[in-house]
């Protein structure tokens, strides 16, 4: 199965919320979002994959008065509800897949049928357990802030930050070595150029207009920016200047 176009990632903006979360699915779809994605991972696998304990403070604005244990949780996709969203994206007929960050959740999606299996870029150096995870046949994509000598994956470029500072972002520099873009940010414009650069998939984290991500707001876009990103697949509409061979989101767009 080859991935492509624009991936919707649900992440946390379901708010411990079953029914909001088939309401980001329906709006999704609505919207034109080619795949729907998840995120499969328990607490206990985090903290261990991670080599973090589940008392260690997160040093991380804006969640320095939270344990990692207590961030996970909230931010948790329980295994129970995949079976439900897996029914609504059929519904709505919108493809999905997920992220996976541990052996039990990796059995459950198996499982599950997924599809596609996405690794965080925060799990890059995770040779063993990336391996499990190719060894289920299914294609994989991995996150990363630099190029990796991986065979057989599809790699998004990741830049670093939480959102990105766009206007250090190098797209025309670093997109030729990516197959696509992973977009932590509020402007549908930055995955635009992207685009324009090259990229043939781009993931963007979403959540409702009127139900923002209690955790990652300033990360994701809402359903109407993605409609927007989605509705302008011509990107000749997307002009700016070049500067001396690198193109960079400021010089496309002007001041953000």
């Amino acid at each position: 199965m080859i991935v492509n176009g624009i991936i919707a990632e649900m992440s946390n903006a379901h708010g411990g919320s079953l029914d909001r979360a088939h309401r980001i699915i329906e709006a999704c779809a609505e919207a034109g979002a080619d795949w729907m994605k998840f995120q499969a991972f328990t607490i206990p696998e985090l903290c261990t994959l991670r080599g973090t304990a589940k008392d260690e403070m997160v040093t991380v604005e804006p969640w320095t008065h939270m344990t990692m244990g207590e961030l996970y949780g909230l931010a948790e996709t329980p295994h129970s509800w995949f079976p439900s969203l897996i029914r609504k994206c059929k519904e709505v007929g919108i493809p999905w897949f997920s992220s996976v960050f541990g052996m039990d959740s990796l059995a459950l999606l198996e499982k599950l049928g997924c599809p596609v299996y996405k690794l965080a870029s925060l799990d890059r150096s995770q040779d063993i357990f990336r391996r499990n995870v190719m060894m289920t046949g299914k294609p994989v994509i991995q996150s990363s802030p630099v190029h990796m000598e991986l065979k057989g994956v599809t790699q998004l470029w990741c830049p670093p930050g939480y959102p990105q500072d766009v206007h250090e972002v190098d797209l025309e520099g670093w997109m030729p070595y990516f197959d696509g873009f992973s977009y932590h940010g509020t402007n549908p414009q930055v995955p635009l150029c992207a685009k324009e650069c090259g990229a043939k998939i781009i993931e963007v984290h979403v959540q409702l207009d009127d139900e923002p991500s209690e955790l990652e707001q300033n990360v994701s876009l809402t359903i109407s920016q993605l409609r927007e990103l989605t509705g302008r697949r011509d990107l000749g509409k997307v002009r700016g200047k070049r500067t001396r061979g690198r193109t960079t989101v400021t010089a496309k767009m002007g001041k953000l």
